[in-house]
C-alpha cells in the first residue's frame, strides 16, 4: 500500500464511493472534502416540506425530487449487491415506462417498432422503410449525426434523435462524437421494421429498459447510506478546493476554503493549507486544470478551453393532484419546448409525494451564458408552465409550489475529437505520481452511478496494490 493518507476531493458520487471502499479496505486517514453544505453533488434528493400553510398535511409529508432523473441500473451484480447490503428492502425494483412526445403525441422509449407504427403517418413509414432499404452506409461514422443516420435513416433520427441531441448537448448533431450514443435503439433493424410495417408481427421488448431499481426515499439514499458509513468524521464540508500546490511530479498540499456562512469574514482568512500525500480527484477536469499551481503548460491550458459541460436548471412544480403521467421519464425534442425532459418521482417510488398529489420536475440544459441560465424565478416559472399547459393542461391553482434550482457542470459536452483532447489533460495529470483520477467529471466521461462504484473500487485497489 502506498500510503495511508487519503485526501478525496469532491463529494459527489464519484467522492463517495470512493471513500466507502477506502474505508472497506481498512484505510484508516483518508478525508473527503466537499464545496457544498451537503454531499452527495448531482446524487442527491431534495425535499419540499410545509410549503404552503393551506395544507396542513404537508406538515407531515414531503415532496421529494432527485437532482436529475436518477435510477439505479443492475449491470454490475458485484456493485448490485453492495447497494443492496446499503439500503436493503429500502432498494425497490421499478417497472414504470418513458416517452417521447413529439408533433402532439407520445410515443415510447426505446423506440417499440410496432407503436410507431400505430402512431406516425403512412407516408412517413414509407419513408423510412425506403431509406432503410437504399441508405449506403459509411464504413464507418466519425460524428453522431452520421452515425445516427446510418443507423436509423435519416427521416427516423430526425424525428427521434438528432434534435434532441442538439437540445440536450447544445451542439449541432454532426459536431457531437460517436460516444453520445447508446443502446438504447438497438431493435430498430431493417428485418424487425419490416415485420413490424408489412405483416404486423409484435416486436419483442426484452431490449427495453424500463426495470431498474430505486430507493424508497429518492436516489440520495444511496448517497446518505454511503456517508453513513464512511462516517462524519471521514467529509468535510463547506471545503472548496482553491489551488493544487505541486513540485517535482508530486501534488505537495492543497489550498482549501472553508465557507463561511458570514459575509464578513474573507476568503483569505478562511484559507487553509493542507500538505498531501496521495491526492484521489474527482472535480471537473478543466477546474483542476485552472487550480495547478504553478499552472500547465500553455498549450495544455488552451486545450482545456475546449472543453465544455453542460449545466442544468432543473424547475420543479409540486402539484395538487395524483399524477401526471404514469412515466417514468418524458422526452422533448422539439424545439417548441423549452425543457428536454420530464420526470415524476412518484412513479419511481409511491413515497416520493404525500398521498393524492405529486412532483413532476423538468430538466432545462444550458450553458452559463445562455439566457434561461440568467431568467428570473418568475419569469422562468411562467415560460415553462406555458409550454408544459401545450402537452398537458396544468391549472395554476393545482400549482401548490414552485421553485428552480442550478445544477453545473452536469453534462461533459462529447464533442467530435474530444477524445484526444481529454487524453491529453488526463496524460498530464498522470504524470504526478501521487495523484488519481476518478467520476463523470475529472475523466470527462459519460458514467452512470454503477460505473461509479466500479471506478471508486478500482482506483483504491490501485492505491493498495501501489
Amino acid at each position: 500500500m502506498k500510503s495511508d493518507n487519503l485526501h478525496i476531493l469532491g463529494g459527489g458520487p464519484a467522492g463517495l464511493t470512493t471513500g466507502y471502499y477506502a474505508k472497506k479496505h481498512g484505510f484508516p486517514n483518508f478525508t473527503i472534502f466537499e464545496a457544498g453544505e451537503h454531499a452527495g453533488g448531482n446524487c442527491r434528493t431534495l425535499k419540499i416540506k410545509g410549503v404552503d400553510c393551506r395544507y396542513s398535511f404537508l406538515q407531515r409529508d414531503a415532496f421529494r425530487f432527485d437532482t436529475g432523473a436518477h435510477r439505479f441500473h443492475d449491470k454490475d451484480p458485484q456493485v448490485t449487491e453492495e447497494v443492496k447490503t446499503l439500503l436493503g428492502d429500502d432498494l425497490l425494483r421499478v417497472a414504470a415506462p418513458s416517452e417521447i412526445f413529439f408533433e402532439g403525441k407520445f410515443y415510447r422509449f426505446p423506440l417499440l417498432l410496432n407503436d410507431l407504427v400505430q402512431k406516425l403517418e403512412t407516408k412517413t413509414l414509407l419513408k423510412i422503410t425506403w431509406e432503410k432499404l437504399h441508405h449506403r452506409r459509411r464504413k464507418q461514422a466519425d460524428n453522431f449525426a452520421d452515425f445516427a443516420i446510418n443507423q436509423y435513416g435519416k427521416t427516423l433520427a430526425e424525428h427521434f434523435l438528432l434534435n434532441y441531441s442538439e437540445k440536450l448537448w447544445g451542439q449541432p448533431p454532426h459536431k457531437l462524437s460517436t460516444a453520445i450514443s447508446g443502446n438504447r435503439l438497438k431493435g430498430l433493424d431493417l428485418r424487425s421494421f419490416l415485420r413490424s410495417t408489412v405483416l404486423g408481427t409484435p416486436q419483442n421488448p426484452a431490449h427495453l429498459d424500463g426495470s431498474f431499481f430505486y430507493p424508497k426515499y429518492g436516489i440520495g439514499m444511496i448517497s446518505d447510506k454511503l456517508c453513513e458509513f464512511i462516517g462524519p468524521d471521514h467529509i468535510k464540508l463547506k471545503h472548496r478546493v482553491n489551488r493544487l500546490v505541486h513540485k517535482n511530479g508530486r501534488i505537495e498540499r492543497i489550498i482549501i476554503n472553508k465557507v463561511s456562512d458570514s459575509q464578513r469574514v474573507t476568503a483569505a482568512q478562511n484559507e487553509i493549507e493542507i500538505p498531501v500525500s496521495t491526492v484521489i480527484n474527482t472535480l471537473p477536469l478543466t477546474l483542476s486544470m485552472r487550480m495547478l499551481d504553478p499552472p500547465p503548460p500553455p498549450e495544455l491550458s488552451a486545450v482545456a478551453d475546449t472543453i465544455k459541460y453542460r449545466h442544468l436548471l432543473l424547475c420543479v412544480f409540486c402539484l395538487n393532484r395524483d399524477t401526471f403521467s404514469s412515466n417514468a421519464s418524458i422526452y422533448f425534442p422539439s424545439e417548441e419546448f423549452p425543457f428536454t425532459r420530464l420526470y415524476e418521482p412518484k412513479n419511481r417510488s409511491s413515497h416520493m409525494a404525500p398521498k393524492g398529489q405529486t412532483v413532476i420536475v423538468l430538466e432545462l440544459p444550458c450553458y452559463n451564458d445562455n439566457a434561461v441560465w440568467n431568467m428570473s424565478e418568475a419569469t422562468l416559472q411562467t415560460e415553462v408552465w406555458e409550454a408544459l399547459s401545450r402537452v398537458k393542461p396544468i391549472r395554476q391553482e393545482e400549482i401548490i409550489h414552485y421553485q428552480s434550482y442550478k445544477l453545473p457542470f452536469a453534462y461533459p459536452v462529447l464533442e467530435v475529437g474530444f477524445e484526444e483532447n481529454v487524453a491529453r489533460l488526463v496524460a498530464y495529470f498522470e504524470t504526478f505520481e501521487n495523484l488519481y483520477l476518478t467520476g463523470r467529471s475529472s475523466l470527462f466521461r459519460y458514467l452512470h452511478l454503477h460505473d461509479l462504484f466500479k471506478a471508486g473500487q478500482e482506483v483504491v485497489a490501485q492505491i493498495r496494490n501501489a
